[in-house]
């Protein structure tokens, strides 16, 4: 009797449906620039799944007619797509006196989000809680905007640790470390666009990549960031004609990423303990003083986020192969 005719069906090797995501998503975000090019309704249901956010950048919906914003956000909404102002929209009506009708005005055309920044202009601290107050008064959500827009004129790495720390206090939805859309010599990118990993390190050592949004306007900062931080660290600044690529390197789909894109594995527990965790999943196998050189956290610091990470069983001690009066961690 032939058994043939027993065998399953070999599952399709292409979907047959767009996939699905459950939003809002905490990790993975992808925050695409919107300039106003064309929107397409076909191009728009395909890419649905794979962003989050899109935000009409820059005072550019002072360009159109109310209702051709309405209308364009209304386009995103229909793919469930969050969409929020630039932060120099904000700093234009700061500057204008017309903080209390902007935000008026954003409630009105639907946006969901506004964006905080002092990018261009100059906000204290307790003007930059002022305007959080005033878009809480609308229940309006935000994200706040960390760094300079002139590269002649930028913030301090420890500057930038504080201002990140002050703009979490404030509970945004996300705080976003500002790229502009060049991606060069502006916050952790040098002037040749390569990533300043001492800063993103150092950054991540004080802070949670998930409360996070890293601004990656070109495709090699994408892959970057991906391939040492993992697939669902946040992006911000895509443009839309990147958010299909970006999402391929997501899932390793690409050469550049093939194979190399880290597991996720939920770490809980202080930065600390995640910022050691993320060092031991790129150098494999690390003691004490490499791993509080690298992290540039004090010994005991690194001694109560190891024994954290070790509760959590997600690492192990052993004897080094080429010391054996050293102890290395590696992750299990």
């Amino acid at each position: 009797m032939a058994t043939s005719a027993l065998k399953r069906p070999t599952p399709a090797f292409f979907p047959s449906e767009t996939a699905t995501v459950a939003r809002p998503r905490a990790v993975g975000l992808t925050h695409v620039l919107d300039r106003l090019q064309g929107l397409h309704a076909e191009e728009l249901s395909y890419l649905a799944p794979y962003f989050d956010f899109a935000k009409i950048g820059w005072g550019l919906p002072l360009l159109l007619p109310r209702e051709l914003v309405r209308e364009r956000i209304a386009k995103y909404h229909a793919i469930g797509v969050e969409v929020s102002t630039g932060g120099t929209l904000l700093e234009y009506a700061v500057v204008h006196d017309r903080v209390g009708p902007f935000l008026d005005e954003v409630r009105e055309l639907k946006f969901d989000l506004v964006e905080i920044s002092s990018g261009i202009i100059e906000l204290s601290p307790g003007q930059i809680e002022s305007l959080a107050r005033e878009a809480n008064r609308r229940s309006l959500p935000y994200f706040i905007e960390v760094g300079k827009k002139d590269p002649q004129h930028q913030l301090s790495l420890k500057e930038t640790i504080s201002q990140v720390a002050h703009a979490r206090s404030l509970k945004p939805r996300k705080v976003i470390l500002e790229s502009r859309e060049s991606g060069r010599g502006v916050g952790f990118y040098d002037s040749d666009g390569q990533i300043k990993w001492d800063w993103v390190r150092s950054i991540l050592s004080e802070h949670p990549r998930e409360d996070l949004i890293l601004e990656a306007p070109l495709e090699s900062q994408q892959v970057s960031l991906l391939r040492e931080l993992g697939a669902d660290v946040n992006l911000g600044n895509v443009a839309l004609g990147s958010v299909a690529p970006l999402a391929s390197e997501r899932l390793g789909l690409r050469g550049e990423t093939f194979g190399t894109i880290r597991t996720s594995r939920e770490v809980r527990g202080p930065p600390a303990a995640k910022f050691l965790f993320f060092l031991l999943e790129t150098y494999r196998a690390l003691d004490q003083t490499q791993l509080s050189q690298m992290s540039r956290l004090p010994r005991r610091t690194v001694q109560s986020a190891l024994e954290s990470l070790r509760r959590q069983g997600l690492v192990q001690e052993s004897i080094s192969l080429h010391d054996s009066r050293r102890r290395e961690y590696r992750l299990t």
